[in-house]
């Protein structure tokens, strides 16, 4: 399957769609994410499961794959919503779409409504996430 060309920010409108991204969390990656963010506790360590907040970290790198964003670039903030859990074993879609774009002067404000299924076609998360981005 062809690779989608990479897309600009200004090219994005209210309701683009990104490409659905697949991605697993292995034990590794997991592991990784824990040592980043200093997390001792032994349940992520003893258990198959992945810390949500990796699989948003996750999420949001999956659309570096497809926009380029201009230095600059602040992530204001996320709104998240966790509606299951998610192991390593799961296999993972971030579905994604610009839900808003705004320009204020010189700064474009940007949101993207994200959306991770697993597998099973379950969403198990659910959230927005803001940027400014300078003109």
């Amino acid at each position: 399957m062809p690779e989608e060309p990479e897309i600009t920010f200004s090219q994005l409108e209210v309701g683009y769609q990104f490409p659905p991204r697949r991605f697993q969390l292995d034990r590794v990656t997991v592991a990784d994410y824990l040592k980043a963010v200093e997390d001792e506790s032994r349940l992520y360590q003893d258990t198959d499961l992945v810390p949500p907040m990796a699989v948003a970290a996750c999420a949001l790198k999956a659309l570096t794959e497809d926009v380029t964003l201009p230095p600059g670039t602040i992530h204001l903030s996320q709104e998240l919503q966790f509606m299951a859990g998610v192991s390593v074993s799961d296999n993972l879609t971030n579905q994604a779409r610009v839900s808003r774009q705004q320009r204020r002067g010189k700064l474009h404000l940007l949101d993207i409504k994200l959306n991770v299924f697993n597998q099973n076609q379950e969403k198990v998360l659910d959230g927005t996430s803001s940027f400014m981005l300078p003109e």
